[in-house]
C-alpha cells in the first residue's frame, strides 16, 4: 500500500493532517496511481466471466487509496495553498489527468464492463438496482471520454486533456493571488461607517496580517457584489470596493497573461475536444451526464426567468432610487437593498449581524428539527488547518450504540493561502464496500475577527453557511453501496438543489412564512438584482462553452468585448446590475473543469429547491409535520445520492416532477413601498 504523506488517522478515517509531511504528496499520489494501473489492469486481464465481483467491485475497490489522498490533497491545498503546495499541484495535474485518460479509455476495461451489462441482458448475471446504475454509468462515462475512438484520436485527446489541466491549474493559481493583491486599503476608520465593531476590527487585523501598519484592509470574496456592499454608509468606499471587485481579470500573471486570457484559451482547448468527441460543443458533449436533457432544455428555462428578473430589477432600481433620494450606481444597489429590507422587516436584522456559534446552533438545531441528527463538538480532534473546528455528527442521540454517521469539519476564515468563495468537500463518502463514513469539510472566507473580538457572520455569511451545510447533509446523510455514487455524485446540474433547500430553514429562526403563503415580498426583495446577476453569469458560461474551435479562437482575441455582446444579446448587459462572475474571476468554470458549462446548475437546482422549499414552508411552524417531511426527504433523496435517476429522488419526495412556478413567483410579488 502507498505510503500515506500522514503518520496518524482519527475516528471515521479522518487523517491528521497537523501531522502530513508535504514532501511525501507526489510520491504517495503516484504509487496510489500506480497500484490502481496495477488492478485495473488484472480486471482487464480476467479470463472468468464478468461479474459483480471480478469487475464492479474490483474496479471500485481499485480507486481507494488514489481517492482517500487525492481528496485530502485538493482539501489542505484549497484551504492552506502554500507555494510548495501549489507546485505540487502543478506539477501532478498533468500526470493525475493523464491517469484519468488512462482509465477512462482503457479498451480492456471497457471490454469488461459491456461484457457485464450483456450477461445481465441474458440473464446470467444478477444485479442490484444500485449495482445496475452504477454499471451504466461506467458505460456512459467511458464513451462520453472517448473510449470508442480511434488510438491516434486517443493520442490527441491526452494531449488536450493535459494542456487543460494546466491552464485550469494556472487560472487557479492566478486567481488566488490576484485575490489577495486585489483586497481595498482603508485609510480610516471613518470610512468604513456601517460596519459592526467587529468588522471593522477584523478588517484592522486583517490589514495588520497583511503588512500594513496603518489602515484597514476590506478582503474581495468570489462574487462581483461583495457583502460589505450591504452595509457600507459611503458611496465612495461602496465605489473603491466596487471597482476592485469587477476589475479582477487585469494582473498579469508570470506568464504575461491574465486570468480572463487563460480562460478564454481554456474555452479554445475544449471546443477543440468536444469536435475531437464528435459533439457540436463543449456543451453538447458534458450533457449526457447532466440531468438536463438538451441545450435547448437549459436556454428555454433559462429564458423564462430573464424577462421578468430584468422587469423586477427596473422595479427595485426604481425603489432603490426613491428611498436613496439620488440615482444609485452598481455600488449603490446592494446598499439599497439593505436599507429597504430593513424598513421594512417586522423584526429588523441586528445591524451587527448574527455570532458564528449563534448561527451554527441554529444551523444545527434545523438539521435535528427537520432530519433527526445531532451535532457535537469535537475540541479534541485537530482542524486540517489552523482555526478549523471539528464536529461529530450522530443520528437521533449522542452515545447511543452505532449511530455516529461521521464529522463535520468547518474552516470559516479567510486568509491569503485560501481559494476564494465557499464550498464544500469530504475527505471521505460513506460507503458499505469501502466500509467508509463521511468525514465532511465546509468552507467559507469570512474575515477572522481581531484577538478578542467574535465573529460575527452578515446576512449573506449566515445563507452560504446554512447552503454548504446542505452539501455536507448531502454526504452525511447519504447510503451508498459504491463511493462513487455517494453523496453529491450527483450530476452537475443537480448537486446545489439539496443545498439550497437547506436554505430555506434559516426562516425558522428570524420571520418564518405562516404555513402554506407564498413568502412575502420581504423575504423576497432585492430577488430580481441576485437573480439577474446571476442569468448574466450563466449566459457568460453558455457562451463560452456552445462555441466552435473556429468562434472560440475568435472570441479570445478579445475576451470582455465578446462577454459584453453576449449580455447585450440576452438582454442582460445591466449598467447597474453586472453578472456574478465574469471571465476574468469566474473560478467556477475555469479553474476546474467542474462547473464548465454548468454553471446554470444553480438556477436549475433553484427551479427544484424553490418547488420544495414551497413544501417544507407549510410545516415549518408544525415541528411534527417538518420532522416527517424531512424524514421522507433525507429517505428518498439525501441518502441517494447518485445511487439511482435523480429525477426519480424528487419525484418520490412530492410525488410529481418539478414545477418552474415557485421560483417565477417569487420574481413577481408586489414590491413594498419605499416609504419608510
Amino acid at each position: 500500500m502507498p505510503q500515506t504523506p500522514w503518520t496518524r488517522v482519527l475516528d471515521y478515517g479522518y487523517p491528521d493532517m497537523t501531522t502530513v509531511d508535504d514532501d511525501a504528496w507526489a510520491p504517495a499520489l503516484r504509487a496510489a496511481a500506480e497500484q490502481q494501473r496495477e488492478q485495473v489492469a488484472h480486471i482487464a486481464a480476467e479470463t472468468a466471466p464478468a461479474s459483480v465481483a471480478n469487475v464492479l467491485h474490483a474496479f471500485a475497490r481499485s480507486g481507494q487509496e488514489l481517492d482517500r489522498l487525492h481528496r485530502a490533497f485538493l482539501i489542505v491545498t484549497a484551504a492552506e495553498g502554500t507555494e510548495q503546495r501549489q507546485r505540487i499541484r502543478a506539477e501532478l495535474a498533468p500526470e493525475l489527468t493523464a491517469h484519468t485518460d488512462w482509465l477512462s479509455l482503457h479498451p480492456g476495461l471497457y471490454a469488461r464492463f459491456r461484457e457485464l451489462q450483456d450477461r445481465v441482458d441474458a440473464g446470467e448475471e444478477t444485479l442490484t438496482e444500485e449495482q445496475r446504475w452504477f454499471l451504466a454509468q461506467q458505460l456512459l462515462k467511458a464513451r462520453v471520454a472517448g473510449a470508442g475512438l480511434p488510438e491516434a484520436d486517443q493520442e490527441q485527446l491526452r494531449i488536450l486533456n493535459q494542456q487543460l489541466a494546466q491552464e485550469e491549474t494556472a487560472y487557479s493559481q492566478l486567481q488566488v493571488h490576484e485575490a489577495a493583491r486585489a483586497a481595498v486599503l482603508i485609510e480610516t476608520a471613518a470610512e468604513l461607517a456601517g460596519l459592526s465593531a467587529g468588522q471593522v476590527s477584523a478588517a484592522r487585523a486583517a490589514a495588520q496580517q497583511a503588512g500594513h501598519p496603518l489602515g484597514y484592509l476590506l478582503r474581495l470574496s468570489m462574487p462581483v457584489q461583495q457583502p460589505a456592499l450591504a452595509s457600507l454608509t459611503r458611496r465612495e468606499t461602496r465605489r473603491k470596493v466596487h471597482r476592485a471587485s469587477v476589475e479582477r481579470g487585469s494582473l498579469v500573471g508570470e506568464d504575461g497573461r491574465t486570468t480572463r486570457q487563460i480562460g478564454a484559451q481554456i474555452a479554445v482547448l475544449r471546443a477543440r475536444k468536444a469536435r475531437l468527441l464528435g459533439f457540436e460543443n463543449f456543451l453538447e458533449s458534458v450533457l449526457p451526464l447532466r440531468t438536463a436533457a438538451s441545450r435547448t432544455e437549459v436556454e428555454t428555462m433559462l429564458r423564462r426567468i430573464v424577462e421578468p428578473a430584468v422587469q423586477r430589477v427596473q422595479q427595485e432600481a426604481q425603489q432603490i432610487t426613491s428611498h436613496l433620494g439620488y440615482e444609485p450606481e452598481p455600488w449603490d444597489v446592494s446598499y439599497g437593498v439593505e436599507q429597504i429590507r430593513r424598513s421594512h422587516s417586522p423584526t429588523p436584522a441586528p445591524e451587527s449581524g448574527t455570532g458564528l456559534d449563534e448561527a451554527l446552533g441554529q444551523l444545527f438545531d434545523a438539521a435535528h428539527r427537520a432530519y433527526g441528527i445531532t451535532v457535537v463538538e469535537r475540541d479534541d480532534l485537530p482542524g486540517y488547518v489552523p482555526g478549523a473546528r471539528s464536529f461529530e455528527v450522530f443520528d437521533a442521540h449522542p452515545g447511543a450504540p452505532g449511530t455516529g454517521l461521521g464529522l463535520f469539519l468547518l474552516d470559516v476564515y479567510s486568509r491569503d493561502t485560501k481559494s476564494g468563495g465557499a464550498w464544500m468537500n469530504g475527505f471521505s463518502v460513506p460507503s458499505t464496500l469501502w466500509g467508509s463514513y463521511a468525514v465532511v469539510t465546509n468552507n467559507l472566507n469570512v474575515a477572522p475577527p481581531a484577538a478578542g473580538e467574535p465573529t460575527v457572520l452578515t446576512r449573506s455569511e449566515k445563507r452560504t453557511l446554512f447552503h454548504e451545510f446542505g452539501h455536507a447533509l448531502h454526504a452525511l446523510l447519504a447510503e451508498a453501496e459504491f463511493a462513487q455514487l455517494s453523496g453529491t455524485a450527483v450530476p452537475r446540474d443537480n448537486v446545489e438543489f439539496p443545498s439550497q433547500v437547506n436554505e430555506v430553514f434559516q426562516e425558522l429562526y428570524g420571520d418564518p412564512t405562516p404555513p402554506g403563503a407564498v413568502p412575502t415580498p420581504q423575504h423576497l426583495w432585492g430577488k430580481g438584482c441576485s437573480t439577474a446577476e446571476h442569468v448574466a453569469a450563466v449566459a457568460i458560461d453558455l457562451a463560452w462553452h456552445t462555441l466552435s474551435p473556429e468562434t472560440a479562437a475568435q472570441a479570445a482575441r478579445d475576451p470582455e468585448g465578446f462577454e459584453n455582446r453576449v449580455l447585450t444579446e440576452w438582454g442582460l448587459n445591466l449598467s447597474l446590475v453586472p453578472p456574478r462572475y465574469h471571465g476574468g474571476c469566474f473560478k467556477h468554470i475555469f479553474a476546474s473543469a467542474g462547473y464548465a458549462a454548468g454553471y446554470y446548475s444553480y438556477l436549475w437546482a433553484e427551479v427544484l429547491a424553490a418547488d420544495v422549499s414551497e413544501w417544507f414552508r407549510e410545516v415549518l411552524s408544525d415541528s411534527a409535520a417538518l420532522a416527517e417531511r424531512g424524514a421522507q426527504f433525507r429517505r428518498e433523496l439525501l441518502s441517494r445520492g447518485h445511487t439511482r435517476d435523480p429525477s426519480v429522488s424528487f419525484r418520490a419526495v412530492l410525488g410529481r416532477d418539478p414545477s418552474t412556478e415557485p421560483l417565477l413567483r417569487s420574481l413577481v410579488p408586489e414590491l413594498p413601498s419605499a416609504a419608510g
